[in-house]
């Protein structure tokens, strides 16, 4: 989801989808494949003069991530895992069978468009905040020439609308084998605007839905526990506007996604994700990714 758009820094990223974006453009081109962002058409999605436009150029990238990294360490790393993370999931539920891919707080994501082979004869929807979506389009417009037909677009404010009315209004089948995707947007959200995605999300029991997201320990949130990443993201999200404001107590993932309804079927935090996804062909690590939270794959029932 992108709020926050009205930066006024042209040098500063206009929401955290887009900063996101940005990560994820630069982290194409690293030189190593095994640690390169998997987004290629990350860069396709950036536009105007603004960060975005240091971050997709070879010759300005290591400058831009300079200055990244200094103003927040792990955010770089950390985007080009949850990318990794988020396509085993899709392609491994596309793989299995699924009929429908649900993006929620779309914001710039490109897999509908650079996996639309693997995606071939599965729905997809793009939720997003009306403004978000109102300029995802404009982009996909600028990209494509028009919208591409196997795509259809919902706009939902987390905050007031009922998401499951929406969705049904959308053409969201109930009866549907089911993935949701929601990456970057948990965290922005009061409790009880995550308890009702979460909470519709574990309803689908039959055939189970399952969502890949990812959640922030509330001990980053309030400053109770330092993390790695931290202090600067908390500085970085209230600058845009967009403070952090749901978690998941560290050690209690289990029992946050039984209240509703889910089932873990994989977490990967800390280390085990920089061993997992940041990883060099020599063997060596890259830097440090964020460690204030964790990567889920949770499903209904």
């Amino acid at each position: 989801m992108a709020l926050g758009e009205n930066s006024r820094n042209p040098l500063s990223p206009r929401s955290t989808a887009e900063g996101a974006c940005a990560f994820r453009a630069a982290g194409a081109l690293e030189r190593d494949p095994a640690v390169r962002c998997p987004d290629a058409m990350a860069a396709d999605f950036l536009g105007g003069f603004n960060v975005s436009t240091l971050a997709k150029r070879r010759a300005t990238r290591r400058l831009w991530l300079w200055g990244a990294n200094r103003k927040l360490p792990g955010a770089y790393t950390y985007e080009i895992a949850r990318a990794k993370f988020i396509d085993e999931v899709v392609l491994g539920e596309a793989a299995a069978g699924l009929d429908e891919l649900i993006l929620l707080g779309a914001g710039l994501d490109s897999r509908p468009y650079r996996l639309a082979e693997q995606l071939h004869g599965i729905r997809v929807l793009e939720v997003d905040h009306p403004a978000s979506l109102d300029s995802k389009r404009a982009r996909l417009r600028r990209l494509f020439g028009r919208e591409p037909e196997h795509v259809s677009f919902a706009a939902v404010d987390f905050n007031r609308d009922d998401l499951g009315a929406a969705l049904e209004q959308a053409g969201h089948e109930r009866s549907a084998r089911t993935l949701i995707v929601w990456s970057g947007v948990s965290m922005y959200l009061p409790e009880d605007g995550v308890a009702d995605v979460l909470s519709w999300v574990g309803g689908h029991d039959s055939p189970p839905a399952s969502i890949v997201f990812d959640a922030v320990w509330s001990g980053a949130i309030d400053g109770s526990r330092e993390y790695f990443g931290a202090a600067e993201i908390r500085r970085q999200v209230a600058e845009l506007d967009e403070p952090l404001r749901w978690g998941v107590p560290e050690g209690r993932v289990e029992e946050t996604l039984e209240r509703f309804g889910l089932r873990s079927e994989r977490v990967v935090s800390g280390e085990e994700l920089r061993t997992t996804y940041l990883r060099r062909s020599d063997g060596t690590l890259h830097e440090r990714p964020y460690g204030f939270g964790a990567l889920l794959h949770a499903r209904a029932g």
